[in-house]
Order: structure tokens, then sequence, then C-alpha cells
């Protein structure tokens, strides 16, 4: 028994009992002596006030042995002590030492010491869980190889049977993700409810998507406010929710000039809320709601942005690097922790980014030099593929603004015509509470 007991003794819970035994031990051993003399005294009283000799001689032999039985049960802990030191094995000296190192030190400390077990088993939880994800990852980009090799010998008997160069070149015009041709579909139309910008010119009030960001239903994508001869990025505009399984668009609310550019677009799935690049600030909008709530604070905002649920934090593209960000709650404020630097980075016309939940997918295209990339990189800055779209597009845009996975794993395009579907490549389930 003693032994079972000594298994525990490193446990703060059971140290925690031990104390308040000891507690109420003491309390025992220091109270029963003076409450034992006090009641005998009082008795002795009575007797004398009585006057009868017998009675007193019988009370003082009472009250002799009621001090003796005091004064044991105050010398009980030494008592109890040498009989355990000197007189039973080691096994319950060991115990009766955890049981009278007891204390509330020893209980924090103990307490300490298991949270930061219980932290170590979920990192190494969280480091096997990635392990399998990037096996699985692995094993999707062998399967994918596969797939870009069937295509080249695909086109190579098209090309022997004197179809080749233009049937191709065609399949490959329309979308491609390094040779593997990619089917892309319009999935969401932003221009619904799009009024007239009233210039006369017959142009709408909104223009191009700037932006997109997945809420677990929604996307929720930014559009910049056409205004005077052009469109002119420091007068706001507005945010949209659109249900990215219908296309059906839910509510758009205005955003003013003080939310200026339109890109910068994210969605913080712990707090709820839609976060949007304003100045030096971020702008929050209630995802519930649907309704702006307020601004937090952060050392400095960049056109691509986007929230990992993964590892709880927002991050940043700046200058050929990633930046991390935590939310603090005590001075609302999105603080850095970390940068990464991408490898093998060859991009310089980043228009935002996105993710998986897993990685991040970077979008770097252009309308000025026809070039249209879209890379994904791990959350470590290691590059995993460089998605090399072709000039047809699908019918959308010869731009593409960010990318982000669905709860199913589909992939999604912000374009500035809209929303696109990628019918048959598979990305990581991102997992957001719908």
């Amino acid at each position: 028994m003693i032994n079972y007991l000594l298994a525990f003794c490193d446990k703060s819970y059971i140290v925690q009992i031990m104390l308040i035994i000891k507690t109420l031990f003491k309390i025992a051993c220091y109270l029963a002596p003076v409450l034992i003399i006090i009641v005998s005294m009082i008795h002795i009283f009575k007797i004398v006030m009585n006057g009868k000799d017998d009675d007193f001689k019988e009370a003082l032999k009472v009250t002799v042995k009621r001090i003796i039985a005091g004064l044991l049960i105050a010398f009980l802990p030494a008592l109890t002590n040498y009989i355990f030191t000197s007189l039973v094995p080691s096994s319950k000296v060991d115990f009766l030492a955890c049981f009278e190192s007891a204390s509330k030190e020893k209980v924090a400390a103990l307490k300490a010491k298991e949270e930061a077990e219980e932290e170590a088993k979920k990192k190494a939880q969280e480091k096997e869980d990635e392990k399998l994800l990037r096996e699985a990852y692995e094993k999707e980009m062998k399967d994918k190889k596969g797939k870009r090799q069937s295509f080249e010998e695909w086109k190579k008997t098209k090309a022997s049977q004197g179809e080749g160069a233009g049937a191709a070149n065609s399949v490959s015009d329309k979308t491609s993700y390094g040779d593997l041709s990619l089917n892309v579909t319009k999935a969401v139309d932003t221009n619904i409810n799009n009024p007239s910008s009233g210039l006369g010119d017959g142009r709408n009030r909104y223009r191009a998507v700037q932006n997109a960001t997945y809420t677990g239903k929604f996307v929720v994508y930014a559009q910049n406010k056409n205004y005077g001869s052009i469109e002119n990025s420091s007068k706001g505009g507005r945010i949209c929710w659109s249900n990215l399984s219908t296309g059906e668009q839910v509510k758009c609310i205005e955003i003013g000039s003080e939310g200026g550019h339109m890109d910068g677009l994210a969605y913080d799935n712990d707090r709820g809320f839609v976060l949007k690049t304003a100045g030096g600030k971020l702008l929050q909008i209630d995802n519930k709601k649907m309704e702006p709530a307020g601004y937090a604070n952060i050392s400095s905002t960049a056109v691509g942005m986007t929230y990992v649920p993964k590892i709880h934090s927002l991050v940043q593209y700046g200058g050929g690097s990633l930046q991390f960000y935590k939310y603090n709650a005590s001075n609302n404020s999105y603080e850095k922790y970390n940068t990464v630097s991408l490898q093998n980075w060859d991009g310089d016309s980043v228009q935002g980014i996105g993710t998986d939940g897993t990685n991040i997918f970077i979008a770097d295209s252009s309308p000025y030099n026809d070039k249209r990339n879209l890379y994904t990189y791990s959350l470590e800055g290691r590059r995993l593929e460089k998605h090399t779209f072709g000039s047809g597009f699908g019918g959308m845009s010869k731009e593409v603004e960010s990318a982000f996975a669905d709860n199913n794993g589909i992939l999604y395009l912000a374009c500035p015509q809209g929303i696109a579907k990628v019918e048959n490549y598979t990305a990581n389930k991102i997992g957001l509470p719908t």
C-alpha cells in the first residue's frame, strides 16, 4: 500500500490532499491538548466551588490523566517520526518524507511541471500530425507527377497524329498547372447587385475583385470603388459575402476611404472577425453580424495577408518572406513573433496570399507582363510548387489575386471577374467551422 502511494508522490493532486491532511493533523495536535486542559480546569473549578474534598481528589486524578493524554497528543508527530525512522522499512520513511514535504510551494511546482509535460506531449502530437500530413502530401505529389507524365504522353500521341501542336497548346493555354491541365470554372459572380457608377460611361460602381478569403461557408471578397475617370484606390469600396456552394450573394457593406485600397483580406476564425488592411491598422468586421467592429493594431500591413487556423496566426507576405503574428487581447494588437524567408523565391508582383490550413498560396501575377503564377509554400518557407497559368485562363482574367481552399479541399482562385473553382486539383481541407 505504501509503495502504491509513493508512486503518486510526484502528482500535484496527491500532494494537495496530503497537505490538507497534514494541516488538519497539526491543528488537532495543537488544539486537542489545549481543549483538554481548559475542560479539566473548568471541571476542577466547579468541584472547588462545591467544597467536597473527595470529589476534588477524584477530579484532580482525572485532570492529571487528561493533561498527560494532551501532552502525548502534542508529542505524537515526534513519536510517529521516531517509530517510522527507527523501526520500519525505508519505503515507509520515504512516504513519511513525502508527507512531511507537502506544501503550497511543492503543489505549485508540481502543477507547473505537469503543465510543461502536457505542453511537450501536445507539441509531440502536433509534430506527429505534421509528419502524417507531409507523408500524405508527398503521396499526392507523387500521384500528380504520374498525371503530368500521362499528360506529356497524351501530347506526344496527339503530335504523332498530326494534331499535336494545336491541340496540346489549346489545352495548355486554357489553364495550365506545370504540365498538368487544370479545369477552371466560375463559382461566384461578383458583379451581382453592382449598380451603375453614375459617371455616364456605363461602368459599374464597383470594379474588379482585389482579394478574397474563406470563412467556412461564405467567400468574402473585396472590390474597389469607381471614382472619377478611373478607379481610385483611396476611396474604399465594398466587401461582400457569398455562399461558396451556391454562388448566392448574402450581403455587401460599403467601406469608406478609411479602408483604403481593397486588398489585404483575411478571416481570423479564432475571433470570428474578417480583417481588412486600413492604413496602419486592421479593420475588424464581425463575420456573424457582417458589420464593422472597430480596429485592431498591427506594426505594419501588407497586400498579402491570410490567417492560418492550424497555428492560430495571421500571416503576411513582405519582401520575400512570411511574417507571423499572434493576437494579444491585452492591447488589442497583432504582434509579430516570427519571420521566415521564402526559399527559391522568384516572384515580383504579389497580389495576395491565401491558405489551405497547412500551406500558403502566393498569387504573383500582372496584366502588364502577361504573368500568372501561383506559388505553394510550406509554413517553414519551403517552396513546394509553382502554378503557371495560361493566357485563356478558363474565361476568367489574366490575373490571380489570391487563392484559398475550402473544407472539402477544393482550390479556389480570386480573380478580377469573380471567384474561380479549380475542378481537378486537390488541396488540404482547411477545416473551418460552418
